[in-house]
């Protein structure tokens, strides 16, 4: 319950219709208000129930006199100071330890109160609880920052080694190692820092089923001898598959939360395909770190701005690669400058920081230079001060880091594109396909999700060989995309399985004529590396939004029950799914399924799917 003194308890009631139109303009989940020391008075309940925070001890007590995780001295001196001023403040950010040891991020704003005569009597404000807000922004530095020791890292030991501490200290585990995997065992270790714990590799191997799958795995079951020893673990996954596991443990490590338990595949991703790109390249890992320690020598450049963050000066060497850096920007604020990235609510974020006279580093821009290229920078900053304690600007350092970035994008494309064909796969297609639906609702329009699966490609295989399998899904792929709009989802499942997405389809006329083009366009003879010809069929469900399905987990669910009853029908055809509504037919009924190039299937249409010699 929020605690007041008896003696302000009647003069409460009479104030409390002053303070709710000040009070409202605010967003907040507590209240709170100060003397004219500026010692905490009042704490609304909201606080306790939101953020689990006791508020007793911190009545009559400046914040200051309270320990704050991610302010100092410095810090606090500016905000007295602004007290002092009787300046109003907005989002005053303070980081706070729970009882338990938990991290809590309160985000504070308020307003001096002046009496009738106006004396100063202290401040009245609001509160909000930004952990979740924060604790996102924490695990998307920590993917940045694993990212960027991936990505500069030489050689495999460095990169693993270094990706692995930043998670240990972002996180707080005690020790972090990466373990191969072979014919899905545990086999040695590759790198890390450990303890030899063998209820640790006990616990990995029984969660073998789990890990496989791409799952994390978490166990706080005590090690014989040693108390409480968590262990928490997720694959590094290539092309799917698990190829190493990423162990981290400690003594009173905490359960990982859902916004951990939710990044975990990207961040599996992210040492999946350093692993497998780093064992494959080895020669071009070399040259390219050669190259990245060249570009690093040239890279430094210097700045400043003045009070109103106008850049004022920017130096750098007389053989700086990008010495265009500063074009165009001395007199403006770097936001004032046409940028590639970051967006608006990246810039926002950084004005907020520089509002706040806050040290930053590794702020990252992009712009495009005279020579039609894209570069991309990071800076850092620190505020500057005058004698008397004025703000005057910022002064800070700079360097090219291109590279880095150009790195991150391979590293994000390699988990989120299909290897095999360059198609999407299925980790992008999901929000991809959400996406899509969403416009589809905002736009009040049309689409369909069309569900390909290949009629007896296994006979591909296993009479000419995988390598002769891998070129003819290729092929597939290539005709899927010739036969469709530049705009239109391609995406490749998995084996022989594909997916169609059709945005801005005006009726079901419309999606048929598509949808048999596709048919008949698969059915076209394939040949072979060894000159063989083989001809395969598909069978295809269509199912549209939003007449068949109202999210994109429906939709794909009805195309994939709409593709097995072409597929049962005789195959080499295509099934509308159907809601019932208007035509008295079930789901996936047989009576919708379409044969668009006659009666026959791919096995009694000229060639067979086995193998013809030219």
């Amino acid at each position: 319950m929020a605690s007041r003194s008896p003696a302000v308890a009647n003069s409460a009631l009479q104030e409390g219709e002053a303070r709710v139109p000040a009070l409202t303009t605010l967003l907040s989940d507590w209240v709170w208000e100060q003397d004219e020391q500026f010692r905490l008075t009042f704490i609304s309940e909201g606080l306790a129930k939101k953020t689990g925070l006791d508020p007793a001890p911190w009545l009559g007590r400046t914040r200051w006199d309270l320990p704050a995780a991610n302010l100092g001295d410095a810090e606090w001196a500016r905000h007295r100071a602004q007290l002092e001023r009787h300046e109003p403040f907005r989002d005053f950010e303070i980081q706070r330890m729970s009882a338990s040891g938990r991290s809590v991020w309160l985000c504070e704003s308020g307003e001096p109160v002046f009496d009738a005569e106006g004396r100063f009597k202290g401040y009245r404000g609001a509160g909000r609880d930004i952990t979740p807000q924060k604790r996102v922004e924490e695990l998307l530095r920590l993917q940045h920052a694993v990212a960027r020791c991936l990505a500069q890292a030489t050689r495999l030991p460095e990169g693993i080694e270094a990706a692995l501490r930043v998670m240990c200290e972002a996180e707080g585990w005690d020790y972090g190692r990466c373990m191969k995997t072979q014919a899905g065992e545990l086999a040695r270790v590759q790198d890390g820092w450990f303890a030899r714990e063998p209820a640790v590799e006990q616990f990995l191997r029984g969660a073998r089923v789990l890990w496989e799958e791409g799952k994390p795995v978490w166990s706080s079951a005590p090690a014989p001898g040693a108390g409480n020893f968590a262990t928490f673990a997720f694959p590094a996954l290539s092309q799917g598959k698990a190829i190493a596991i990423l162990v981290f443990s400690g003594h009173g490590a905490r359960e990982p939360d859902r916004a951990l338990l939710e990044a975990a595949p990207a961040l599996g991703s992210l040492f999946g395909q350093f692993l497998s790109r780093m064992e494959a390249e080895g020669g071009l890992r070399e040259s390219e770190a050669r190259f990245r320690s060249l570009t690093h020598m040239s890279s430094d450049f210097f700045w400043e701005s003045d009070a109103e963050h106008r850049l004022t000066s920017i130096v750098h060497g007389p053989n700086y690669a990008a010495a265009q850096v500063g074009r165009d920007m001395i007199g403006q604020p770097p936001w004032g400058v046409p940028s590639v990235s970051p967006d608006a609510a990246g810039w926002a974020a950084h004005r907020s920081v520089l509002g706040q006279q806050l040290s930053f580093r590794d702020f990252e821009f992009a712009r495009i230079m005279p020579d039609g290229g894209t570069r991309h920078f990071a800076v850092s900053g620190q505020p500057r001060f005058d004698p008397d304690g004025r703000f005057i600007g910022y002064r800070g350092v700079g360097r090219d880091v291109t590279e880095i970035a150009l790195a991150r994008s391979r590293i994000a494309s390699l988990a989120y594109s299909d290897a095999l064909t360059g198609l999407a796969n299925r980790i992008s297609l999901e929000p991809a396909l959400e996406q899509a639906v969403e416009r589809a609702r905002r736009h009040n329009g049309k689409l369909a999700g069309v569900f390909i699966d290949l009629d007896g490609f296994k006979a591909v295989n296993d009479q000419h060989g995988h390598a002769a399998g891998d070129a003819f899904l290729v092929e597939c792929g290539r005709r899927l995309r010739r036969s469709l709009r530049a705009s239109d989802l391609i995406a490749r499942l998995g084996g022989d399985e594909f997916f169609v997405v059709l945005e801005e389809v005006r009726d079901t006329p419309t999606v048929e004529r598509v949808v048999g083009k596709l048919v008949k366009e698969l059915l076209r003879p394939y040949e072979l590396a060894n000159g063989a010809k083989v001809r395969v069929s598909a069978s295809l469900g269509v199912s549209l939004y939003p007449a068949d399905a109202g999210d994109a987990l429906t939709l794909m669910e009805h195309a994939d029950k709409a593709m097995y009853t072409a597929k049962k029908a005789g195959k080499n055809a295509y099934c509308l799914f159907s809601s019932g509504n208007g035509n008295n037919k079930p789901p996936a009924d047989p009576g919708n399924v379409k044969i668009p190039i006659g009666p026959q299937s791919a096995s009694s249409s000229g060639i067979p799917p086995s193998t013809t010699r030219q």
